[in-house]
């Protein structure tokens, strides 16, 4: 691999060295300079997204109580450069193609205020880390699909404002993080890779409304997979034209798309390919089916002790749960939908409970009591420990003001409640 790709970058300075650590606050949680002020670790404003950060002395802890209350999440710095490519408003319908693990996901779910986020992922294990990273991060306009492209690409034509595809790849701009990569690279995954990528590409422009905009994103650095990619979809799709991505760092692209950008060890990531386009003329984006309210009473008035006011959206069951969407989320026919809004209630036996989700998804003050637990306090809770704990019936722990997960009291204890498949010690 390092000899195959010496012609575009060498990569022999960087064998045997530490790779690059990232990091986003969560706007939804947290404010940037009260980030700055809690986080436990150095970092330095990133060059490729304005939210993010290099961390520069200190240990990404995913089981910093921090973490997992959703203040921040852990992403290699030039991985964010998509984000900043795609030029969100806050306002759109946006699509993530291929979202798993959900880094681009939950910035993007971070961002978009009255907008909406379809978050898909065919692989199934790998839906599952997507949806467990969404809901860490409070993010409820979101449905989670789990559908191939062509069934996406079917069920939601011309429907979005923004498509980010950030593609499958061989991965060899994360060499140092995975030295493996190294083993099992081959020309013949190249090529594999790259035509799956043409697959995705090509089924994920039908979702986007004309006047829309389509980023292509890899972290590999390899031509076939990124520049001629792109130009074997422009040949194909003369309605796409590629527009300036919004970085300021970085080369410019090869094979003469210069207004792609590529990320390069050098420049302080471990590398991205990252493209923007847009789909000429301008058209409102197509309406598609939404949820629709059921009649499912005995866990709203359940979910009515928890909280002390209603939380909008429409109220509908599946399987075990009982979920609150807001009415302008897609439904989209012939795709698995993992989740959709807000996963608030679960059915245990005879009895409804709160789920983890709504404690990840509102703020403290919207629960019936919240106690706000010292750093100290916190780490015995994500462990699974009972803490003493005043009120009655479920509340939420808390760290800085934010909920960390629910607990239930009764005479001054706090039955703890947080995930078990989410507690630090196992």
């Amino acid at each position: 691999m390092i000899e195959y790709l010496k012609n575009i970058v060498d990569l022999t300075p960087y064998l045997g060295s530490k790779g690059y650590e990232g990091v986003r606050y969560n706007p939804k949680k947290i404010e940037r300079e009260a980030f700055l002020k809690i986080a436990p670790f150095q970092v330095e404003q990133s060059s490729f997204y304005q939210e993010g950060f290099r961390i520069t002395q200190g240990e990404s802890d995913g089981n910093h109580p921090y973490h997992l209350a959703g203040l921040y999440y852990f992403q290699e710095p030039s991985a964010m450069s998509a984000l900043t490519a795609l030029q969100l408003e806050g306002h759109e319908r946006v699509l993530d193609l291929c979202a798993a693990p959900g880094s681009k996901a939950t910035a993007i779910g971070g961002a978009l205020k009255e907008g909406l986020l379809v978050a898909n992922e065919i692989d199934g294990k790998r839906a599952a880390v997507l949806r467990e990273n969404l809901e860490r991060m409070g993010i409820r306009r979101c449905v989670i699909t789990q559908g191939e492209p062509q069934q996406m690409a079917k069920a939601l034509p011309c429907y979005f404002d923004k498509v980010l595809i950030d593609s499958p790849c061989s991965g060899e701009g994360m060499f140092r993080k995975y030295p493996r990569i190294l083993e099992e690279w081959s020309e013949e995954l190249v090529a594999h890779c790259a035509r799956r990528s043409r697959t995705v590409l090509e089924e994920g422009a039908k979702t986007l409304r004309a006047g829309g905009r389509l980023v292509y994103s890899t972290c590999t650095f390899n031509l076939e997979e990124n520049e001629r990619t792109i130009l074997w979809f422009l040949e194909r799709h003369p309605d796409f034209e590629v527009v300036e991505t919004g970085l300021s760092s970085g080369a410019k692209g090869l094979l003469g798309l210069d207004r792609a950008r590529r990320i390069f060890p050098q420049h302080g990531g471990e590398g991205h390919f990252v493209c923007a386009m847009v789909r000429k003329g301008e058209e409102a984006a197509r309406p598609a089916p939404t949820f629709k309210a059921e009649k499912c009473q005995e866990p709203m008035d359940e979910l009515k002790k928890v909280l002390r006011e209603r939380v909008s959206g429409i109220g509908f069951c599946r399987g075990n749960y009982f979920y609150l969407a807001d009415e302008d989320l897609p439904n989209p026919q012939g795709i698995r939908i993992l989740r959709a809004g807000l996963q608030a209630m679960e059915l245990a036996g005879r009895h409804w409970k709160p789920c983890h989700h709504l404690a990840m998804s509102l703020p403290q003050e919207a629960f019936r009591f919240a106690k706000e637990c010292s750093l100290e306090e916190a780490r015995l809770y994500v462990n699974g420990q009972v803490l003493p704990c005043e009120g009655q019936g479920f509340g939420v722990m808390a760290v800085e003001g934010v909920p960390l997960g629910l607990v239930k009291a009764a005479g001054g204890m706090g039955k703890n409640h947080f995930p078990k498949g989410l507690r630090t010690l196992k």
